[in-house]
């Protein structure tokens, strides 16, 4: 009887040992795997930190400016139109990017600013049209210091266009508007704001679905963002040389559904006697109907020039 015991015993043992050997062998391994995984996970750590590094490197003003009527041979080259004395820029307002950073941080055109679209050809009559694109990683006023908008804009004259045109929709009209305050010797001759936000929008306060650094350019479309702003650039305004007009969409009454009437045209402008005009738009269609833009074309190539106080109170007694 005692032969089995012993027999049961050295089982045990062995078995023990067994588990042992295994528990060790799987501690190792679990150690070696831990080691791998932590020397991966300082490597992606490494390359997070170098990312982002670049990321903040990055983080600047991208800009393109091109031709869309007529068509250079190469996308960088600028040509000018025999006899063509009239160049028309045309800006893009905001753009969101709900997914990633890097379209921020990158300078895209809208459709209505490329080649044959509905505004491009009402305007390709009577000039030569450009367009401007920008990354919206910074406020307007950054857009304007640190884009290539005013190379772009030297280059035009330097071309001998004795007419230049800045057109922008909705923030793009901040960022033509700053341009000329700031820089009123640089040549342009006319700036015309589509249903532009230039005392702001509540719109803009929106958080969900925008990147972290889309907020700042985001912020100042805000009213408060507005507000603060235009107090303080008090002292600048629209240069005397400068034909300037407020084109306002009032398609829902009482503004384009977007931004209101008295965003559109707001009272500083109006102390200026910039004039406006009024289209039964909304601020979604102004840019891709054919209709309104054969009246912006009107715009751009009628003489504008600044109203008195009876022009001023007429156009506000017919706007809600």
């Amino acid at each position: 009887m005692g032969r089995p015991i012993f027999v049961r015993t050295s089982a045990a043992r062995l078995a023990h040992r067994l588990l042992i050997l295994g528990l060790i062998g799987l501690v190792t391994s679990f150690s070696s795997s831990f080691a791998d995984s932590s020397r991966q996970a300082a490597k992606k750590i490494s390359r997070s930190n170098s990312e982002r590094s670049q990321t903040r490197f990055a983080d600047r003003v991208d800009s393109r400016f091109i031709q869309v009527h007529p068509l250079p041979s190469d996308e960088s080259g600028l040509k000018r139109s025999a006899e063509q004395t009239r160049a028309v820029v045309l800006i893009h307002g905001l753009q969101v990017h709900p997914i990633s950073n890097l379209q921020v941080n990158k300078a895209a055109f809208k459709s209505w600013q490329k080649p044959h679209s509905f505004l491009v050809d009402a305007l390709a009559a009577e000039a030569d049209v450009f367009a401007f694109a920008y990354s919206e990683n910074g406020t307007p006023e950054e857009i304007v210091s640190a884009s290539g908008l005013r190379d772009d804009v030297a280059k035009l004259t330097e071309l001998g266009y004795g007419e230049i045109v800045l057109v922008g929709h909705s923030a793009g009209g901040l960022v033509a508007r700053h341009f000329v305050e700031d820089y009123p010797d640089a040549g342009v001759t006319k700036v015309v704001q589509i249903c532009t936000p230039n005392t702001g929008a509540s719109c803009a306060n929106m958080d969900a679905g925008v990147r972290k650094n889309q907020r700042p350019f985001l912020h100042c479309l805000t009213k408060e963002g507005r507000a603060v702003c235009l107090l303080e650039r008090a002292e600048k305004k629209i240069p005397p040389s400068v034909q300037f007009i407020c084109v306002i969409g009032d398609g829902m009454g009482s503004g384009d559904f977007l931004v209101s009437n008295a965003s559109q045209w707001p009272k500083d402008l109006q102390d200026q006697g910039v004039p406006a005009l009024a289209l039964h738009t909304t601020h979604f269609t102004v840019m891709h109907s054919k209709a309104q833009a054969q009246k912006i074309a009107e715009v751009v190539r009628e003489n504008r020039p600044r109203w008195n106080e009876i022009q001023v109170a007429s156009m506000k007694k017919s706007l809600k």
